[in-house]
């Protein structure tokens, strides 16, 4: 391959510029190892921009997730929360009840007053043990108690022309319960 020299002339030379002598190939070879740097120099910047912007994606959807398991778990914990409180609710009647600290006198009275009847007649069902604590109790007339042995102590159910009342200690607390969760939601 032959050499070819080019000479330039220039009235005065640049400050600072170093004149040397290059030959064709060694100035293509130059441009072309500068635009493979500059060309190399853009894409690190491009891939830089998308791993960044990648990243940046990812992180996005990692906090979305993270959030919805945060309300998720939040949810659990309330859910859980009235779960608990209504057991540990259960278990302090359920001891109160076989203790006998309860009210049995008020609780039938509340629910014959609920129950709408006014004087009218109605038989009161309780359960064996709460039979023996009220046949000391004097209530209106037309008012009879009865033993049910499929009830609890505690639960009352008061049955008259209008119809059956009933009120027992396990659908109290799992009403309590449906309030409360209807509450959380």
């Amino acid at each position: 391959m032959a050499k070819h020299k080019l000479s330039v002339a220039i009235a005065r030379k640049p400050i600072g510029a170093v004149i040397r002598p290059v030959s064709i190939v060694q100035l293509k070879s130059d441009l072309f190892n500068s635009d493979l740097q500059a060309a190399r120099q853009a894409g690190f910047q491009a891939g830089m921009l998308e791993a960044h912007q990648n990243a940046a994606k990812a992180m996005d959807s990692a906090v979305d997730r993270l959030d919805q398991a945060r309300e998720q778990a939040l949810d659990a914990l309330s859910t859980s929360t009235v779960e608990l409180a209504v057991e540990i609710a259960r278990q302090i009647v359920r001891i109160e009840i076989q203790a006998g600290n309860y009210d049995l006198e008020r609780i039938v009275r509340g629910a014959l007053s609920q129950s709408g009847l006014g004087r009218g007649q109605a038989v009161i069902h309780v359960c064996p043990s709460d039979y023996k604590r009220l046949e000391e109790v004097t209530f209106r007339n037309g008012t009879e108690v009865e033993v049910d042995t499929t009830l609890e102590p505690g639960d009352v159910h008061v049955q008259a022309a209008q119809g059956l009342l009933v009120r027992e200690v396990s659908e109290c607390l799992a009403s309590v319960r449906e309030q409360l969760l209807e509450d959380l939601a």
